[in-house]
Parts: structure tokens; sequence; C-alpha cells
């Protein structure tokens, strides 16, 4: 089941990447049918489903695109694209309400998406919300203030009031919001056409007024539409905004006489119509006639300042100013009216100037509010060095000043001057001893100055102080956390673990505490410890996969390879397209398995083997191991299986070709194992492949043939002649039928004055088991010079760790004396060395005595071989001396000899071979013996 779905989540990838491409080249209906097959294969594929998604929006098939976006934003809800693929089909289907909803949605996720806001606005709009869109319409331009969209989308929600007040039949409201979407807009010829027919259509004064400002707000000096503006005001007896318009007109055009006679003639038309009727036209005219009454100003200012005119009444008390100008109460009132229109700079230069004469606790406070407001505003502009004048104006003023001591310091932040800023907060402590702000502020930018130790023990001073204070302890376990990971980039890892340990005990669950406890007891191999610390974060927070991939990498880490493949298993499992936890599995299950290989458990370390190839079929290392092992066991025939599916993955790659060759080879499998030695010779002409190929070559080859001839030659003893030189040549074929049975045939020549000898003889050599073959061979002669009889017969056991023994018999018969002989031998073979040795006892007509041989072979290289012998007595297995067998049967003889061997291609062997023998033939009499032998082999 694990397989197939397995194989389901590469066959959906793959449909995918190819739905990608066909995208990109425009074949969206072919796009389609790949995204659908994928998902049918893989239901939990996001990226799929995201893209299906988008191409049913485009396709108009709103319904099946909401479906699916809702299954993705269900399982990822943080994928940004689908809020607009989902967003949009509502839309598309009129429904605007469950739009609004999704819109919401992101916002919360993406509160600094700007389109998500100006859609926010939009459907408010389609929803008749009008209200709600103003408030909305305000956050977005306190987040993106000077943003045009934002700005368009604003008149575009203005103008969508004004036209539903329009329809309601409420000309005047709809005005006003025309001509605030004019301000934003003011390029807008939709609406300044909207304007005037509402004006054609309406015909009252507010709109034609509203009209000439949409021309004055592009163009503020225009002649025409300020005496336009000018007329309407006056014709609706709205005097004293026409004599502002009238001021206006003069300053920009001082010697229009247009103005100048209006400058009287309006000013009179205002005191008459007012005269009866407006308390604040009455004034006003009695100050344009007395401008020192002081009641009459009084009254203007005030009655101004309640209708919110606050820049008429600042006009009206600069005016009187210019007269009086040390006026106290018209000061203080002129600092009131510039605080209210934000012009701080002015409000705190009078506070500054009546501070010091004006005794009164309230005033004074109020004062210094405003020397404060103006600091406080240069702070908003960034303007620190600004700010600090007027905080330290205050301070000058009054030295403990709580808003201008923070003021202050916020400041010199803002500047980066965090030494100075600590000394300034010392200051305000001093003041403010048991000030718990002041106190925290500190402890944060003694963090913040680097100075971490610092903080710390200030914060948990503070927190030992007003333990219940929760400000206090977010602090606190705030800056213990600093201070451990500035511990961790020093690698102070000790004095980290104590931070953390201590944050821990006053919050158990804190996760980024836990994150760098567990860390830092991994690094330091402190596995058991760094085990419990992550199972106490997963109870608090269970199935977190941060927390789950670090379990998986400390029992990594602490060779607790199965344990951390399990883990990391169910991560691949829940999030099957995350490539990091792909790897952690086969991270795991390939240490796990090299591990068993080192244990010398070679099943386990298969299993995990497999495991690793099961997540990566064309992983090569694992496929190597996992050969490796096999052959190490024996089993050729699991190995040859898995060295073929490696080729199918790596076709021809020299590692696993070698490997195949080796293990056909081991399987005895010549033919084939030649073959694919061929194959690799020739793709990697190496040497050692060429070399590999002639071996197999030659072990294919059934049949050898071969020539040796051997001289043997004496010495004398005293004055007698020494016998004479004879030698001896052999011919040999030998044939092997099946791996079990081969069988050979030799024919010798000898000859002296005496006649010539031959012999013929067979062997056959038969392979019972792994553990047990024999040998026997039979040869009779002519009687002349050689035996007429030969028989011998061993038997070959296996017996473990290198040693092999043998047990035979041997039968003689040589000019009418018979011999006959038991042997037994053991051999020892350690690479590139092998031992041997044997012992006979013979009984020869009534005689009876034994012999010893022992040897050993060196192999220089797989061509070259050098041997060397000894023995003692003469053996039944000598053929050199068996020719003085009558005389020299029960002699003590010592002999001696080396060889060596090259063979040519596996195939033709040259071989030369040296002995000396010193025979004893009496009681103190001695003769010695040299052979030589010359062999010569050719396989075919």
């Amino acid at each position: 089941m694990l397989q197939a779905q397995t194989w389901n989540s590469v066959r959906a990838e793959k449909l995918y990447q190819q739905a990608v491409v066909e995208i990109k080249s425009a074949q969206q209906q072919k796009a389609l049918k790949s995204l659908e097959e994928a998902i049918k294969l893989n239901p939990a594929h996001i990226d799929a489903q995201v893209q299906l998604a988008r191409i049913y929006m485009a396709q108009k098939h709103y319904d099946q695109s909401i479906r699916t976006a809702q299954i993705v934003l269900r399982a990822s809800p943080e994928y940004e694209d689908v809020y607009y693929y989902i967003i949009g089909s509502y839309l598309s289907k009129n429904r605007p309400a469950e739009a609004l909803r999704y819109v919401e949605m992101g916002l919360a996720r993406f509160p600094a998406n700007k389109d998500f806001g100006i859609k926010k606005l939009n459907i408010l709009d389609m929803l008749k919300r009008y209200q709600d869109g103003d408030s909305w319409a305000q956050v977005l331009i306190r987040r993106f203030p000077t943003d045009g969209s934002v700005r368009l989308a604003m008149a575009g929600h203005y103008e969508a009031k004004a036209d539903w007040y329009k329809g309601n039949k409420m000309d005047n409201l709809a005005n006003s919001y025309y001509e605030k979407a004019l301000e934003l807009a003011p390029k807008n010829t939709d609406l300044i056409e909207k304007m005037n027919n509402l004006v054609s259509q309406g015909g009252d004064y507010d709109a034609r007024i509203a009209k000439a400002n949409a021309i004055l707000n592009s163009d503020s000096k225009s002649y025409n539409a300020l005496f336009q503006k000018l007329s309407l005001l006056q014709e609706s007896h709205r005097y004293a905004e026409a004599l502002e318009v009238l001021r206006l007109i003069l300053r920009y055009y001082p010697k229009d006489k247009k103005a100048l006679v209006l400058n009287n003639s309006l000013r009179k038309e205002a005191a008459g119509y007012y005269q009866n009727t407006d308390t604040y036209a009455l004034y006003q005219s009695i100050l344009d006639q007395n401008p020192g009454d002081r009641e009459a100003l009084e009254k203007v200012v005030g009655i101004a300042a309640s209708r919110g005119e606050t820049t008429q009444a600042l006009y009206w008390v600069d005016r009187a100013l210019q007269r009086n100008a040390g006026d106290r109460i018209l000061l203080r009132r002129k600092m009131d009216f510039e605080y209210q229109l934000q012009r701080y700079q002015t409000a705190a230069d009078i506070a500054a100037k009546l501070y010091g004469s004006n005794s009164d606790k309230a005033f004074r406070s109020e004062a210094l509010q405003m020397i404060n407001a103006c600091g406080s505003y240069y702070l908003q502009q960034q303007q620190a060095d600004s700010a600090i004048v007027y905080y330290d104006r205050t301070l000058y003023l009054d030295h403990s000043n709580m808003p201008a001591l923070q003021g202050r310091i916020s400041a010199l932040v803002l500047q980066n001057n965090l030494s100075s800023a600590l000394r300034e907060l010392d200051q305000a402590i001093s003041y403010y001893p048991n000030d718990i702000d002041l106190q925290l502020k500190k402890a944060g930018f003694l963090a913040q100055s680097g100075k971490i130790q610092q903080a710390v023990a200030l914060s948990e001073k503070l927190y030992a102080s007003y333990p219940g204070n929760p400000k206090i302890k977010s602090l606190y376990l705030e800056q213990k956390l600093a201070a451990a990971n500035a511990c961790i980039l020093v690698e102070e890892y000790g004095e980290a673990e104590t931070h953390l340990r201590q944050l821990l005990i006053e919050d158990n669950d804190n996760k980024e505490a836990l994150h760098y406890l567990s860390n830092i007891l991994d690094l330091r191999r402190r596995y058991p410890e760094a085990l419990l610390i992550v199972q106490q974060a997963l109870q608090s927070y269970p199935g977190d996969r941060e927390f789950l991939q670090k379990k998986a990498s400390i029992l990594h880490n602490s060779a607790q390879y199965m344990a951390a493949a399990q883990v990391a298993t169910m991560l691949r499992t829940e999030y099957p397209y995350n490539q990091k936890y792909r790897t952690m599995v086969q991270d795991a299950w390939m240490s796990a398995g090299l591990a068993f290989q080192k244990k010398g458990l070679a099943d386990s370390a298969v299993f995990c083997f497999d495991r690793v190839l099961e997540g990566n079929r064309t992983d090569s290392l694992a496929y190597g191991n996992k050969i490796n092992l096999l052959m190490a066991k024996g089993d050729f025939a699991y190995a040859l299986q898995s060295v073929d599916t490696a080729l199918q993955h790596f076709e021809y790659a020299e590692p696993f070709l070698l490997k195949k060759v080796i293990v056909l080879d081991s399987l005895g499998r010549f033919v084939e194992a030649a073959h694919y030695a061929d194959t690799l010779s020739k793709r990697f002409d190496l040497r050692k492949h060429r070399e590999y190929a002639a071996l197999l070559r030659s072990k294919t080859m059934q049949n050898a043939f071969g020539i040796s001839l051997l001289n043997s030659s004496f010495s004398g003893v005293d004055d007698n002649p020494a016998p004479p030189a004879y030698r001896i040549a052999t011919l040999y074929y030998t044939r092997r039928l099946s791996p079990k049975i081969s069988y050979g045939a030799q024919l010798l020549f000898t000859g002296r004055q005496s006649g010539t000898g031959i012999m013929g003889e067979g062997d056959l050599t038969y392979t019972a088991n792994k553990l047990l073959y024999w040998n026997a061979s039979i040869g009779i002669s002519n009687n002349v010079l050689l035996p007429k009889y030969r028989l011998a017969y061993s038997l070959y056991r296996q017996l473990g760790k290198g040693f092999e023994g043998e047990l035979g018999a041997r039968f003689l018969e040589v000019v009418a004396i018979k011999a006959v002989s038991l042997v037994a031998g053991a051999s020892k073979s350690f690479d590139p060395f092998l031992l041997n040795a044997r012992i006979f006892a013979i009984k020869e007509e009534k005689d009876f005595y034994f012999a010893f041989q022992a040897g050993a072979k060196y192999e220089l290289t797989e061509a070259d071989l050098l041997q060397a012998n000894f023995g003692l007595g003469t053996s039944p297995d000598d053929r050199s001396r068996l020719i003085l067998l009558p005389e020299l049967g029960g002699v003590m003889s010592r002999s001696v000899g080396a060889g060596y061997r090259r063979t040519i291609n596996y195939r033709t062997s040259i071989g030369i071979n040296g002995t000396y023998t010193s025979q004893k033939i009496g009681t103190a009499t001695f003769r010695n013996q040299y052979d030589l032998l010359l062999a010569l082999q050719v396989k075919f």
C-alpha cells in the first residue's frame, strides 16, 4: 500500500510539472487535464490544487474554483494567491458578502497586503456599507499615506457614496462627497461632469460653489473661478466666506479695480444683511469699524471658535496682537488656536514665553504640554535634533518633567545614541525611583546596546520584586532568552543552558527556549537530555513539525538511526513534498544500514538499504552497500538481482558493471561473466579490467594442454662415477566436464642405454560438495625405468578458516618391488600465501619407513607465483627419483627447491623449478641430485 501511494505521488508530481510547462505555453486545456489527473492520484498535492483553482476561475468555472480554493485554504492557509482566486470567483458570481469574508481572512493573515485592503473597500461599497467604508478608508490612508492606488480607491468610495446620495435625492450630501472625491482625484473628468449635472439639475448654490472649488483645487489662483465663487457666496448671503474669498483675490491681484470696489460695497452689504440676523456678523462689522473694541473681539473669536472656524478665530487674534503684541490673554488664546491647528512650534514658542511670567500651576502644566507636543511632533517626523531642542526647553523649565524626559530618551534612541539614552534614563530614574516603566525601559535599552548581562540582572531584580507584574515577567523571559542567544553566539553553551533552564522554570512551554536548549544539548552530545527536552516540547506542542524534526535529528546524532527513521517517516508522510523530510528519512536509513554493516549484521543492514531504495530508486550508495553485503554473505543470486536493478538506473556504470562481473564469476557463470567483463574493459580501458576479462575468458576454456621437461643429474661418490643423468618429457591434457568433474591424461617419456620408458596416466577429480572432493589416478608403463604401475587416491576436506585436510593412499610397483603408502596432509591459505605439508608411511616389501614433504607458495601478482619446497626421505609422489626408487628405498635424503611460474593473459603458463637433494646412500656416504623442471601449459 505504501509503495502504491509513493508511486501515485511520483506520478502526480510528474503530471504537475507537465502542467506547469503547459501553462507557460498557454495550453490551458491540456494543463487542466494534467492537473485534474494529478489530483486524482494525490489529492494532497497542494500546488496542483492552487493551479487548478486559478485555471477554473480563468475559464469561468467559478463553483469549481471556489471548491478547490477552499480545499487549499483548509490545508495550507498561507497560500496568498488562492485568496485572489476565491474572492474573484465569488465576485463574478455576484456574491460580495462571501467575497468579503475571504477578504477579511486574507487581511488577517496578510495585513500588509494593499490589494486586499482596496478589495475590502470596493466590496463594502458594493454592499452599500458606506459608513464601514469610511472607517476602512481612514485605516487604509494611515497605512499607505502616499500610495496613489489607495487614494484612487478612496476617491472611488466617495464617488460611490455620492452617487447613492444623489439617487436618494440628497443633493447637498452628494455634492459634499463629490468634492471629497475631487480632492483625491482632481483630474477625474467623470467626477467633474457629475457635479456639473448635479448643478444643472438642481440649481442649488452649494453645488455650483463645489464646481468652483473643483476648479480651484486644480488652479488655486484662477481669476474667473475666484470671482465666480465670490459671486455665488454673495448671492447666497454667505458674506463671511465671500469676504475671505475677496481677501484672497486682493492678495493675488492687489490692483484689480473690480476687487477694490467690492472691498467696500461687499462689507456694507454684509453689514446690512447681518444687522438684525447674525450676531457674528454684527460684532465683525463692529471690529471693522473699531479694531480695538475688546468685547467685540472676544465675541467674534468666541463665536468663530464655537463654530469650529479655528483659522478665522486665529485671524482675529493675530489682528488684535498687531495692536497689542504683549497681551497675555491674547497670546494664550493664540497658543491654544495654534495648537489646535497643529502648529506646534508656534504654540510651543508662545508657551515658553508665557511660562516665566505666569505662576498659575494649571497654566504652567498646559504650557509644558504645548512645548512637549512640539517635541513629539518632531519625533513623529523623525527629526530627533529638533525634538531634543524642545524637550530641553521643557526640562529647562521643569527638570523632572516625565513626558519631556521620556521624549528626550526616545529622540536619543532615534539617533541610535544608546549610551546617552541610558544616561538620561538613569537621570529619570533618580527623579522617579519607583517608576516600573522606567526600569523596564532601562532593561530594554541595556539589552539593545549589547549589555545583556546587566539587562538580565536588572530584569531578575525587578521580577523578584514584582513577581505578579505581567509586563515585568514578559521582559524577564524575553531577556533571559536574549542572554541565552548571546551566549550561544560566543559559544558559551553552559551559561546559555543556565539561562534557558531558569526561563523554563517560569514558562515551561516557551517555544524558543525549548528550541535553543535542545539545540545546545544536541550540540554538546548530551542526547538523552536533549530528547527529554524535545519530548517536553511535544507535550506542549503536539505534532509540531519543527520539534519532530529536531527529535529525528537528535536520534540520528545519538546513533539511534531506526528510531530517527521512524520519526522522519512520520514527517514525510504528513508533508510528502517537503524535500528536507525526504532527505532525513534517506539519511536515517542509510546510517542505520551502515551501522548494522559495521556490526556484521548483514540482514538488518540489507533491510535498511532496501528502505533507502524505496525512497530513492537511484541511490547508488545504497545499491553498492547492499550488493557488497550480499556478496560477503555469499548470497550471489540476490546480489545479481540487485546489481541488475542498479544497472537499470545506472546503465553501464563502472562500479555496478564490475560487481555484476564478480557476482557472475562467483556463481560460476563464466561465459556471461566474460561477456560483461569484455564490455567493462572496452568502456573503461583500465589494465585491471583487461586482466579480469582475460581471467574470465580463461575460465570459460574447458581444455588445457601442456608439456614439461625434467632434467636430473647427480654428483659422484668418492671415486665412483655418478649415475647417468636422465630426462623425463611429459605431455598432458586436462578437460573440465562440469563444475564437479574434470579428468586428464599424461604421457611420460624417458630413456637410457637400457631402453626407453613410456608411461601413460589418467586422473579423475570429483567435487562432492563445497567441503569435500577427491582425486584418483592410475598409471601403467612398459616397466622400463618408470614404475610399472602407479595408483594414487586422495580425499580432501575443507576445515574452515583456510585449512584443508587430506587422507590418501599410494601404490607403486617398480622392478618387481611393490610399495604401499598411506598419506596424510594439511594446508593453510592466507592470501597471498599457501602452506602445505604431507607425511607418508611407506611399506616396501619387508621395510617400513616414512617420508615428509612441505611447501609454500606466494602469489606476487595474479600472474606471478613463487614457490619453495622441502622434503625428507623419498615419497611416492616424487617423480624425479622414482627411477632410482629401488636403491633409494628407506634412504634418508633431504631436498630443498624453489620455482617460479608466469601466467600470460590467464591462458598460457610458463614455469621453471629447481631442486637440490642430498642422498645418504651409505653409512657416511652421500650423493647429490640436481633437478631442473621446465613447463608450458596452454588453455583452450
